[in-house]
């Protein structure tokens, strides 16, 4: 791949994934999770690991470990409120989702060098198209990336279908206070102006169909031995590489992103299905049978390099 010159940047599209790619998603999901299930624990006088146990149980059903509504389908809370809507989102659900925001406050962050990235791209290359492609909820990958600040980089956003509002199973009442409920439904954008994409939940990665998706709206989906002006940056290399290299497209793997710690990777086990683990971390960096990259990542500003804007 040649370097780019001043006018001509040397790929149509850029695609990235999101989690552990463009932030650390695993930190901050462990210290703003973990917040949340000790302010639920001690309102109902629970423990952690119980509703860390039953916690998995809910992902498992909802086929995602961001399901937003959880402290409201746990178990152990249904049980203690039992019919008292009011009281449960009172007493536990809002204060939950506080003590997740306040830890997310301090973690919620990007890598130090992908704002700059991104910008430097967008500044030389300003018709070059950005597009975010997930695995996560539509809604809840648009909240993380206006989150980071950098939501105005990106130029499209491909997520999954957004989670299933709860009920009361005798009442049949949303468990959702409605202002939250009133966001939810209006499938808020954050102000972005770009292409929004909800992919159908069998579009997951490692399955092409995402990938191939993005290819076809922006008119690259050519010839498969033709697409080498695609450039696709993943951290998981069976997942992301993997489906990368099955539509020959160049792929970078974010080797940075695989580096987890034990704590955070226990941690992250007591209350993820097994699923869910192997979905959102690659744990394997030295797997010798795993896809191999077109290039490697040791940061996110190894992309300047590999656009030609790297400083000499």
């Amino acid at each position: 791949m040649t370097a780019g010159s001043k006018n001509k940047a040397p790929y149509k599209l850029i695609v990235t994934d999101i989690d552990n790619t463009v932030f650390d998603w695993v930190n901050y999901y462990v210290t703003a999770f973990n917040a949340l299930l000790d302010t639920v624990a001690s309102t109902i006088g629970s423990s952690r690991e119980l509703l860390a146990a039953e916690s998995r149980d809910v992902f498992s059903e909802h086929g995602s470990i961001e399901y937003p509504f959880l402290a409201q389908e746990l178990q152990s809370v249904n049980k203690f409120y039992g019919s008292d809507i009011d009281r449960m989102l009172s007493e536990a659900v809002a204060p939950g989702r506080d003590a997740f925001m306040a830890a997310a406050q301090s973690v919620l962050k990007p890598y130090d060098d992908v704002p700059s990235t991104l910008a430097a791209i967008k500044k030389r290359f300003p018709d070059l198209p950005i597009v975010a492609l997930t695995d996560a909820p539509r809604y809840v990958a648009m909240w993380k990336l206006n989150k980071l600040g950098l939501l105005e980089h990106y130029d499209a956003v491909y997520g999954l279908p957004d989670p299933r509002v709860p009920t009361c199973e005798i009442s049949r009442r949303v468990k959702v206070d409605p202002e939250i409920l009133l966001k939810h439904l209006q499938q808020s954008n954050f102000g972005f102006k770009g292409k929004i994409r909800i992919l159908p939940d069998d579009y997951e990665k490692p399955g092409v169909r995402g990938l191939k998706t993005v290819l076809m709206d922006f008119d690259l989906d050519e010839p498969i031995e033709k697409r080498q002006d695609v450039l696709w940056i993943g951290d998981n290399l069976r997942k992301d590489i993997g489906l990368g290299k099955r539509l020959n497209v160049r792929s970078a793997w974010a080797e940075y992103g695989s580096k987890v710690s034990e704590g955070n990777l226990a941690s992250l086990s007591l209350f993820s299905p097994p699923q869910n683990i192997h979905k959102n971390v690659y744990i394997k960096a030295n797997d010798p049978s795993a896809p191999r990259p077109d290039v490697v990542f040791n940061s996110f500003s190894d992309l300047l390099t590999e656009m030609g804007l790297a400083k000499k």
